[in-house]
């Protein structure tokens, strides 16, 4: 079994697992957001056709997202906290390092995703 066959079956079994534990109340918004997808190329968009996009799809509160365990949110809410007080400190992409991270990330996403968090969090002396 090759590396892209892995991830591709892991990315279908999580979509499913995430799609599932959506109530049906949520249905509908998902097989828009899909459709939507399919039909642009959303890398592609203009900053207004972003913009009305959102304004059509407004983002779910963090804490109506079935995903998101109380556990979660508190990890979240506590990085947060982290970086207001100088405790991490966060580095944020140039646009060509942002656009080679999209590159890779389509063929090796958990290496992209693992490089990003080790590049994007670090101890500051104070934590040291």
């Amino acid at each position: 079994m090759s590396t892209a066959t892995a991830s591709t079956a892991s990315v279908r079994e999580t979509l499913l697992r995430k799609v599932s534990a959506l109530s049906d109340d949520y249905c509908p918004q998902v097989l828009h957001y899909i459709e939507t997808l399919e039909e642009d190329d959303y890398e592609n968009w203009s900053d207004a056709d972003r913009e009305a996009w959102l304004a059509s799809n407004p983002p779910i509160p963090i804490e109506d997202d079935p995903f998101f365990t109380p556990e979660h949110i508190e990890r979240i809410r506590q990085r947060e906290r982290d970086m207001d007080e100088g405790k991490t400190k966060v580095i944020s992409f140039t646009p060509e390092e942002l656009k080679e991270f999209w590159k890779e990330i389509r063929h090796s996403p958990e290496q992209a995703i693992a490089k990003a968090e080790s590049r994007a969090h670090y101890l500051t002396p104070k934590q040291s």
